[in-house]
């Protein structure tokens, strides 16, 4: 067994749903998937795998492997985990123990070095993730970074004396106007975008409008938003498809459509 204090839990599960649903039954107080049902799906491989070193199996672990074997999901490990022997942890077990199938199987994926992987569970976290697809995470994009250190798609356009910095990216079929300015952020596809706007520390999804003279500083642009000209946004969230107003400045506000009752 190894034990890790330098690994980042992604908090990303995969399951197959009928199987779940019957751990689910067996197990009616399990309620959040990381507190209960891993902790308990690691302790039911730890007991099973102690118990058949010394060829005899503890009454609880037995009880609940039955249980679940009395399913029409059954076996857990072949609906779940795929085939045995494409993971060699589960050949083994943990403690060297030669896996069988009736055994409830958990296991993890620790991503290497070379492969990207982050947590986005904050604002600032997936700024920051946009981010990186113009840094670590470009490979993912299929796009090269150019002589300036960011990406234009080639159906992109901007006017003259516009700026777009390192580590930036200008999505496909986007339009920007003259004297534009875009520093460590991001601007998805199709959006349009007039003349003396200043994009900063930002993301801005797809089919937004952006008109003359307006300000994003540290802000998330949601899809089809509209703003309209001179309005400013500062450490803002924006909603899909919200208008803001010409001329009006929002800071640290989360902006989004009302819902019709």
């Amino acid at each position: 067994m190894e034990v890790h204090s330098d690994l980042v839990d992604a908090h990303l599960y995969a399951f197959k749903r009928t199987v779940l649903l019957d751990v689910l039954e067996q197990k009616p107080k399990i309620r959040s998937i990381k507190d209960d049902l891993v902790p308990y799906l690691v302790r039911s491989q730890l007991r099973y795998g102690a118990s058949s070193n010394n060829d005899t199996q503890t009454e609880e672990a037995t009880n609940e492997i039955h249980a679940l074997q009395k399913s029409d999901t059954w076996p857990f490990n072949q609906q779940i985990a795929g085939d045995p022997q494409s993971h060699p942890l589960f050949s083994l077990g943990v403690s060297g123990w030669k896996s069988d199938a009736n055994v409830l199987k958990c296991c993890a994926y620790i991503a290497n070095k070379s492969k990207y992987c982050a947590r986005l569970n904050s604002i600032q976290a997936f700024g920051d993730i946009n981010r990186d697809v113009v840094g670590e995470a470009t490979h993912l994009t299929g796009y090269t970074i150019s002589a300036h250190n960011n990406i234009v798609h080639p159906s992109a356009q901007h006017g003259s004396k516009t700026t777009i910095g390192p580590y930036c990216m200008l999505g496909e079929g986007s339009q920007m106007g003259d004297k534009c300015s875009v520093k460590r952020s991001i601007v998805g596809r199709h959006c349009r975008i007039g003349s003396n706007v200043k994009i900063v520390n930002s993301v801005v999804m797809n089919h937004v409008t952006i008109e003359d003279g307006c300000l994003i500083q540290g802000s998330i642009v949601c899809s089809n938003v509209q703003l309209l000209d001179r309005a400013t946004l500062k450490d803002c969230q924006v909603g899909a498809g919200y208008i803001v107003a010409s001329g009006t400045e929002h800071r640290g506000e989360a902006l989004a459509k009302k819902e019709k009752a």
